[in-house]
């Protein structure tokens, strides 16, 4: 099977026989088991670690057989790359779900629940994101390291909005920007879905940034489209 041109692409689609029209993109079914893959993937690098975890765990939990993960993707460390790469992806899709807020309070406080909540929503995923970093093969490492260098610059503009209308002091937007993700990306090491709100939490948060009452259900409501909602 030929390798893809990019690092960050599928395995090749399976060839179809002659006579019939080549794919030129992989099939809905397709992309489907490559998510389902990916999904079982982070489970078993959360639950084993990447180092003991394997594509014969990954196959077994799917009903798979190890050769079949091969027209999907070319490795261990491609599936790692993967993972990574769906968590800073939806990371990204929530900054663009909340990019239409004008008023520069509302979107700093909207950027904090959404980071709380996705977070809070995926806990393996994030896991395997920070903990198994050092893991991750130089193949991949400066596309993943270049979206998180987006992701920053992106909300270190919030901060600099949010300072320019003075809602917060005159602080390094970079800087900021860091410390924020740093409050909200640690909530996976520690919140307990059986006495924690995600809400609750990111309303603490919210407080303790810009002060005041915060109706974090009400934010995220008001977010066309937006993957994350009140329970």
């Amino acid at each position: 099977m030929t390798p893809p041109a990019h690092p960050g692409e599928p395995a090749e689609v399976p060839r179809r026989r002659p006579g019939r029209p080549r794919l030129t993109e992989p099939s809905p079914e397709y992309r489907q088991r490559l998510e389902e893959i990916i999904e079982t993937g982070t489970r078993v690098f959360h639950d084993r670690g990447y180092d003991s975890g394997s594509l014969d765990d990954v196959a077994a939990e799917l009903g798979l057989r190890k050769a079949s993960l091969y027209h999907y993707l070319r490795s261990k460390a491609q599936l790692l790359y993967f993972i990574f790469d769906r968590a800073i992806t939806l990371a990204l899709q929530q900054l663009d779900e909340m990019s239409h807020i004008a008023d520069a309070r509302q979107e700093l406080a909207t950027l904090i629940a959404h980071q709380v909540r996705m977070v809070a929503d995926e806990p393996s995923l994030f896991a395997v994101f920070f903990d198994q970093r050092p893991r991750l093969d130089d193949a991949f490492e400066e596309e993943i390291r270049q979206k998180e260098r987006t992701y920053v610059a992106r909300i270190a503009a919030v901060v600099k909005r949010a300072v320019a209308a003075g809602d917060l002091p005159d602080v390094d937007p970079r800087h900021a920007a860091h410390a924020l993700l740093g409050m909200t990306s640690w909530v996976y090491k520690w919140i307990d879905a059986d006495r924690d709100d995600p809400d609750k939490v990111a309303q603490t948060m919210i407080r303790m940034v810009l002060g005041g009452p915060i109706d974090v259900p009400a934010l995220l409501a008001a977010v066309p489209g937006s993957t994350l909602r009140a329970p």
